[in-house]
């Protein structure tokens, strides 16, 4: 029985809450895996088009017009690709997962339902699109003369703290976009300005060092680093990019839901 009264511990209340749900997970994020194609054409191939669709122009205009080279020697192509995919897995997931919150007010206000439920099967349901994703990189690598490296099983620990970052962060996102209209613009141009802060299309070694010493403080470029690090081997990720993958992961998913819990009842009135 639900006591809205009831004092509740932020995070640990809130996710046993989601495991005792954990039935209502599954069918969300199976829901949001069928919808997102029901009416395309070619289905869940998008997955794998979209990146390579965005790659191939990017890799036209950096590695064509600009001349981007890797000083290692290695093929800029993979490392382009890497980055495009995991940028999207950040933006869909974290602007999705947000929206999840706001569109499911038919179902928050009838009956009780954890509404963090709804952020964390768009952010699982995002990573399992991820996966789908590494695919076409396997191909780009290997038609780049490279292949994965003995590390690759280490991708699940980016794709955990991916889908942890961006949870928490969507949860605070949703309050925004309940409180606020214009909030999503303002996300928009936040998101990529933050894409062009971080090193998905430019070699991080090629900047001075003030520019490099910002681009490094962005926690995404750690994501980055250690996926194309233990994936493709196009970067070296250093254990102190690995701290702040894991830190920057436990410390949004923590602050999201503890303030989430805060803010949820006077946000709902507002549905």
């Amino acid at each position: 029985i639900y006591d809205s009264a009831a004092k509740r511990t932020p995070v640990v209340s809130q996710l046993v809450e989601v495991w005792q749900r954990r039935g209502l997970l599954r069918l969300l994020v199976i829901r949001d895996l069928t919808v997102r194609y029901k009416r395309s054409v070619i289905g869940i191939w998008w997955s794998l088009l979209n990146p390579l669709f965005t790659t191939a122009v990017l890799f036209y205009v950096f590695n064509t017009v600009f001349k981007a080279r890797l000083s290692t020697g290695a093929s800029f192509l993979p490392y382009l690709l890497s980055g495009v995919i995991l940028m999207a897995l950040f933006n869909q997931g974290l602007t999705m997962a947000a929206d999840s919150v706001s569109s499911s007010a038919g179902i928050l206000t009838k009956v009780y339902v954890r509404p963090e439920i709804f952020a964390l099967s768009s952010t699982i349901s995002n990573a399992i699109n991820f996966f789908i994703g590494l695919i076409p990189l396997t191909l780009v690598l290997l038609i780049s003369h490279q292949t994965p490296t003995w590390k690759f099983p280490l991708v699940i620990f980016v794709v955990i703290s991916m889908t942890l970052f961006s949870t928490g962060l969507s949860l605070l996102l949703s309050i925004a976009y309940i409180n606020f209209d214009d909030s999503r613009s303002l996300i928009n141009i936040l998101l990529l300005a933050l894409q062009y802060m971080t090193p998905v299309f430019y070699p991080i070694d090629v900047l001075g060092p003030h520019t490099r010493r910002i681009i490094e403080l962005n926690p995404l470029t750690s994501y980055l680093q250690v996926f194309r690090d233990v994936f493709g081997g196009n970067a070296h990720a250093t254990l102190q990019e690995w701290l702040m993958m894991f830190g920057s992961a436990f410390f949004a998913f923590l602050i999201g839901f503890t303030i989430f819990l805060r803010q949820w009842p006077k946000a709902v009135a507002k549905l």
